[in-house]
């Protein structure tokens, strides 16, 4: 499960806890089997599975794009899921691969709808606004910047960029209507400023927007206590998604040339998901000092953090608010994060260093003096800031939740 799952499991369970009656509605696919349902319980929580696998001819590469957007059969589940449920609030915190169409269709129904932003999916059909080849995005240039970059994304080589015109209106008519969806939303929460200007340079409606950052489940990180290195190493650690974006080879590069007494790196993702961007990090990395990990189950993440002497957070791509940033921070350990989008504002004084995104030679650089700092224990990294935990995020929410529902027509 990435940030927004996790975060999301988290969230339902501690509403649970406090009393209100809550059932997630979500997707994840049986294998091998055409469109199907599951009622089942998650951490207490009601909850309703939907599997809805491109098979077959559904797999072609336009019924699957179609498909991260806009899916009747899951459209008709959730109308009839809603009209046995008769909910207070929907409370959407992602639909990508569900269907845009559910957040007008709960509003149709005259159920008040809050969506959480976690990225810039409304905008962006990658929702990273970022290039296959690293760029961050510089604008849609009328479809054909993002046509460009789906072709590219989907292609190894050149040969499928003459069809951007063909492919233009498409993404042009998926725009529109993921957009108009979103703008459907009562209420719109996003966990960083940096997430809410770009939303508003786009032309959301500012006045509909809430920052509140995500809340975590503090005790589940802070129930192991700091272990300090037995050998004097100073131990960075990544904990995220094996994906390019996420500029792992950055840090695995930058590594190189460290000296493996002075400091190791560890890091924790699936190499399943992106097995090729796997090896080539394998290539990259200097053995004597670079590890990999495998999967750390969500419940163990804050035993490695209590191994852990600073967290690395590479980007490429304008991240919103990444759950590891809290976690770090809930468990006192400092961050090295690229100096860009919301990272800006989530790393400051006293809790980290920002460095350039995707440049080698200045992330070595910032990789040396931040083992001098930790070895000398300087002031730069004695001031973690405050996390916002999940039972106060909850508070709040439950808050927003009797505002926006005293505000419903009828």
């Amino acid at each position: 499960m990435g940030g927004t799952e996790v975060y999301t499991r988290n969230l339902a369970a501690e509403l649970h806890r406090c009393g209100c009656d809550v059932v997630l509605y979500f997707r994840a696919d049986f294998n091998g089997r055409p469109f199907a349902t599951c009622d089942e319980t998650i951490d207490g929580v009601r909850a309703r599975r939907v599997s809805a696998p491109l098979v077959g001819w559904r797999s072609l590469p336009l019924i699957e794009f179609y498909r991260t957007f806009l899916n009747p059969a899951i459209e008709r589940d959730f109308a009839a899921f809603l009209t046995r449920e008769q909910p207070d609030v929907v409370h959407f915190q992602h639909v990508m691969a569900l269907s845009a169409r559910l957040i007008p269709i709960a509003r149709r129904m005259g159920f008040p709808v809050v969506l959480t932003l976690h990225d810039y999916w409304f905008l962006c059909s990658n929702s990273q606004l970022i290039w296959p080849d690293a760029q961050v995005c510089r604008g849609k240039a009328l479809g054909l910047n993002c046509a460009r970059c789906a072709l590219a994304a989907r292609a190894r080589t050149s040969l499928m960029q003459p069809l951007r015109p063909i492919a233009v209106p498409l993404l042009q008519v998926r725009d529109a209507l993921v957009r108009q969806a979103g703008l459907k939303a009562n209420l719109l929460i996003a966990p960083s400023h940096f997430l809410i200007q770009q939303y508003v340079k786009a032309g959301f409606p500012a006045d509909r927007f809430v920052y509140l950052e995500n809340g975590i489940d503090v005790e589940r990180i802070r129930r192991y206590p700091h272990r300090p290195p037995v050998d004097g190493r100073v131990r960075f650690t990544y904990l995220g998604s094996l994906a390019w974006q996420k500029g792992v080879h950055v840090a695995v590069e930058a590594f190189r040339g460290i000296p493996a007494d002075k400091a190791v790196l560890r890091i924790y993702g699936d190499p399943t998901v992106f097995p090729e961007y796997t090896a080539h990090l394998h290539q990259l990395a200097d053995p004597t000092n670079t590890f990999f990990e495998g999967v750390v189950p969500n419940e163990e993440v804050g035993r490695v953090l209590a191994e852990t002497d600073v967290v690395v957070v590479p980007s490429l791509w304008y991240e919103n608010s990444p759950v590891v940033i809290q976690e770090a921070f809930a468990a006192g350990v400092p961050v090295v994060a690229s100096q860009l989008g919301a990272l800006i504002e989530k790393v400051q004084d006293g809790c980290g260093v920002l460095c350039a995104p995707g440049d080698v030679g200045a992330w070595h650089k910032t990789l040396l003096s931040t083992i001098d700092r930790v070895v000398q224990a300087e002031a730069p990294f004695d001031n973690p800031p405050e996390v916002m935990t999940i039972e106060r995020q909850a508070a709040l929410l439950e808050q927003i939740y009797k505002d926006i529902q005293s505000n419903r027509p009828g």
